[in-house]
């Protein structure tokens, strides 16, 4: 691997073929992406709010809220008034999405497998520990907005 290359070239080269192989995994389960946003709703010990979301998920609120109507029109999340601030909104898994979660989670839990095939469990903590340590030295960087966009392949 040429290491003069940018970084992000081979983290977003990843990311395109492994969401792409997800999304034709899961492809069965009649929605097309926000995978990782159904398993964060799903394993949240809070009340899930957008904002809790976003900041979870590294999403701006346009971008989250494009992809929460998404998932509102798959009939896969609700959105609910908190009582309590009626400025916020609780996002919930609907009993749709509930249905599919076991897929879900199965799916990536075999993508991962296969991604990580060959990599001891030592080396895996490794490159899990490192990924969190590039999140962070990263995270504060004045950066320009940048649209990742996941093109469906023609069939």
């Amino acid at each position: 691997m040429d290491q003069s290359m940018p970084l992000g070239k081979f983290m977003g080269a990843i990311t395109k073929t492994y969401f792409g192989a997800l999304s034709k995994k899961l492809e069965h389960l009649g929605i097309d992406r926000h995978f990782s946003t159904l398993v964060a709703i799903e394993r949240t010990e809070q009340r899930c709010t957008q904002q809790y979301l976003s900041d979870l998920l590294s999403f701006d609120k346009v971008s989250m809220v494009r992809m929460l109507d998404h998932l509102v029109e798959k009939e896969m999340i609700k959105r609910c008034v908190n009582p309590n601030d009626r400025r916020e909104h609780i996002i919930e898994l609907t009993p749709k999405a509930k249905k599919i979660m076991k897929d879900i989670n199965a799916g990536i839990k075999e993508m991962n497998a296969l991604a990580l095939k060959g990599i001891s469990k030592q080396n895996q903590d490794i490159f899990y520990n490192c990924l969190g340590i590039i999140s962070k030295n990263i995270e504060n960087l004045p950066a320009n907005e940048v649209d990742i966009k996941l093109k469906k392949r023609a069939k």
